[in-house]
């Protein structure tokens, strides 16, 4: 029910999928995350699409992101390549219907019932990009040469995390040679260039300070705000009595290895389930430098003497200070371990109930 199947791919099968996916759509309603994170709703219903209720068991199992807990992208691309698909194939699906049932085959004609009501349950469905980028213009001052914008990205980490990335920065029109952001001939409507999306795409992984420093680096432009909004890790467990599967690398940090540990206890049969989601913001205008995150400090604890000094001269440099911060969603048998976490650690978390 449970398996490595390639790097860092472990596959689910029924029921077991569709429980976990049921838990993860708990944990996510539980979570009351804001607009820093990727959007709900329509992760919600990437999570239910895949259920074995919604595809009438069309797929035997589903693949999860074995570090991170989550879906990874042959999942959420599948139920978006369905939709796809889907669209243009109800149409034909009448004919073949009424062929299969002239000729009396039965087997075909389950199947085809099964595929139509499953691509009529995506139709209206908005699913979870895997990758989505945008600008918005916030102000164009022409007689200044400048513009502000505002950058959102959705995206699948490459560790398994899905994030939602928001940059606002102001740009000098007068130095184009690295030019991030275009206005149309109205100065009306921005769009990013290549610059900008091959710069953010490449550091979407990297936390909030690190990507505005590296974004300072180009010039012409001021970097006014970095926010990170992080769904992921999601540490789960599911015992049915008979065999328990789990979350097949759960990874390194303080969480990871607690929670290994609590393993080695039996726990209460059915899913047991630890999401995490992360905020990260580096800004001009943040008051308190503070990390409230009990598994990422901020980075001038973790520098050497010598880079210390450099990063003064850098902080120096931009004016901006840092603030993170990670709430938690529980099964109630876990919630000690969290909990242990966060006071080993000294940070005052949010730690919600997974609701039964």
């Amino acid at each position: 029910m449970s398996e490595l199947v390639a790097l860092h791919t472990q596959a689910l099968r029924e029921p077991v999928a569709s429980r976990y996916l049921e838990g993860l759509g708990r944990a996510l309603a539980a979570s009351r995350i804001n607009k820093s994170f990727p959007e709900r709703r329509p992760l919600e219903s990437t999570l239910q699409a895949l259920r074995a209720d919604s595809h009438e068991g069309l797929y035997e199992s589903i693949y999860v992101d074995s570090r991170a807990g989550l879906p990874n992208l042959a999942s959420f691309t599948r139920v978006l390549s369905d939709r796809e698909v889907g669209l243009d194939a109800v149409g034909r699906m009448g004919s073949a219907e009424e062929l299969a049932a002239r000729q009396h085959e039965a087997e075909v004609f389950e199947r085809l019932g099964r595929k139509r009501r499953y691509f009529e349950l995506l139709r209206p469905l908005e699913l979870a990009p895997v990758d989505q980028h945008r600008v918005l213009l916030r102000r164009h001052e022409p007689e200044q040469s400048r513009a502000s914008f505002r950058v959102e990205l959705t995206k699948l980490l490459s560790d398994g995390c899905y994030v939602r990335v928001v940059i606002e920065l102001l740009q000098r029109a007068s130095l184009w040679s690295h030019k991030l952001v275009q206005l149309d001939a109205a100065g009306e409507v921005a769009e990013g260039t290549e610059a900008l999306r091959g710069m953010v795409y490449r550091f979407a992984a990297y936390d909030a300070e690190t990507l505005f420093v590296r974004l300072h680096e180009l010039e012409g432009v001021t970097v006014e705000r970095v926010q990170r909004g992080v769904i992921g890790p999601a540490l789960w467990a599911f015992s049915d009595g008979a065999e328990q599967h789990q979350v097949a690398e759960p990874g390194q940090d303080v969480l990871a290895r607690a929670w290994t540990r609590q393993l080695a206890e039996p726990l209460p049969p059915g899913l047991q389930l630890v999401v995490s989601f992360a905020s990260d913001t580096a800004a001009i205008d943040v008051r308190d430098e503070l990390s409230n995150d009990p598994l990422s400090p901020l980075l001038s604890s973790s520098l050497t003497e010598q880079e210390r000094a450099r990063y003064r001269v850098l902080r120096e440099r931009h004016a901006f200070k840092v603030f993170k911060d990670r709430k938690f969603v529980v099964s109630d048998a876990l919630r000690p371990v969290v909990e242990g976490v966060c006071a080993a650690a000294g940070t005052k978390n949010l730690i919600y109930a997974l609701p039964r």
